[in-house]
């Protein structure tokens, strides 16, 4: 496990493409919600945003899932926004999962994966936390509870920046 994390470092580290995002501004998109509204990137301008990209056939996404609603209801008043973006192939898979496991977040469908493309996302879950105005500043691919420690910690960091 050690040796995997620290390949994972490793190659968050040293892929140029990663690299080249951070303090990037962040690419703007409009997606579908599940419940039928849509949701564009540029109306949380002002907001911390936790940008996450899964699928209900991620193992480690639907671990990390519950968790990240629980950071929205725990830093909603400070101004996080999750952003919950699905790459999977049926809608209905994504609604009965959600609603199965009672998880309120706001939850989007890349059903052609242009987003995910766009963000360079190589794994799943892959995490992308966006400032105030708009600046990617950090990225995490994966999910373990150390991450979750650290996206938290970044969370709070950016919360505390005008």
């Amino acid at each position: 496990m050690l040796l995997q994390l620290t390949l994972a470092f490793v190659w968050t580290l040293f892929n140029p493409l990663a690299n080249n995002q951070i303090g990037k501004k962040a690419m703007e998109f409009s997606l579908p919600a599940v419940n039928g509204e849509t949701v564009a990137l540029q109306s949380l301008r002002g907001k911390v945003v936790l940008l996450n990209f899964w699928a209900t056939w991620c193992g480690p996404c639907r671990q990390e899932l519950p968790e990240l609603a629980r950071l929205q209801e725990k830093y909603r008043q400070r101004g996080l926004a999750v952003m919950a973006v699905t790459v999977d192939n049926e809608i209905d898979n994504v609604r009965g999962f959600l609603q199965k496991y009672d998880i309120k977040i706001q939850a989007l469908w890349d059903k052609r994966k242009k987003v995910a493309d766009s963000y360079l996302v190589e794994k799943m879950p892959s995490s992308y936390l966006i400032d105030r105005n708009g600046a990617i500043r950090f990225i995490h691919r994966g999910y373990s509870a150390e991450e979750l420690k650290r996206i938290e910690a970044e969370i709070d960091e950016l919360l505390d920046k005008p």
